[in-house]
């Protein structure tokens, strides 16, 4: 029954994502997100409570989904980051609708805005590598984690689809010089055979406490 309830609420969650997406926030009804999950309204109501619940939902997107530790220098993990981010836009509806919805966190009462954990996420491997001296003397990590995080909503904004990725790998070209010592940028890898996502629904937890169904 458990795993049911975490199937049911992925599929209300990425409906809702697509629909967020193609529509925005306020586009987006109950009612069209549980004809498009295949859902009845109950379902939603039981593991989200509202649609708010849904996009709080939304601004805990983990970064770190689908990512498994990468070899190498600290700075391979995060450029591997970088780019899992950017193939979660190309592919993942949820991580373009956290996205947009970021974007309203901060002028909707009692929503946090997940900027700042989504800076610390990307933060932490730029600060290993400053420690173990892979990082120019002059280059600050949050500083950097913020440009990266900025760059990752810029692309979820481009008309073209499916571009994002690559549009990342350009970032990280051009980025890395400026960063890396020279012998660490000779080291890293911008076509890194990046972990594949697990099926969502297998490691969504539900969101109501005590749900079993």
């Amino acid at each position: 029954m458990q795993d049911r309830a975490v199937i049911t609420r992925h599929s209300i969650l990425t409906a809702a994502a697509e629909l967020i997406n193609e529509r925005g926030y306020g586009g987006a009804s109950i009612s069209q997100i549980t004809a498009r999950a295949g859902v009845a309204a109950g379902a939603v109501y039981f593991h989200f409570r509202s649609k708010e619940g849904i996009a709080r939902s939304l601004l805990d997107l983990d970064l770190l989904e689908g990512m498994s530790p990468s070899p190498g220098p600290a700075l391979q993990q995060w450029s591997d980051l970088a780019l899992l981010l950017a193939r979660r836009i190309d592919t993942d509806p949820k991580a373009r609708a956290a996205l947009y919805v970021a974007a309203l966190a901060e002028g909707q009462d009692g929503w946090t805005s997940p900027w700042p954990t989504w800076r610390a996420t990307v933060a932490r491997p730029l600060r290993v590598a400053e420690r173990q001296g892979e990082l120019q003397a002059h280059v600050q990590p949050d500083s950097v984690a913020e440009l990266t995080v900025s760059a990752w909503a810029g692309m979820a904004g481009h008309r073209t689809p499916g571009t994002a990725e690559q549009q990342m790998r350009t970032f990280l070209t051009f980025c890395l010089p400026g960063i890396a010592t020279p012998a660490v940028a000779a080291r890293l890898d911008l076509t890194p055979r990046l972990a594949p996502r697990p099926d969502p629904g297998a490691t969504e937890t539900a969101a109501a406490p005590g749900a079993t169904a």
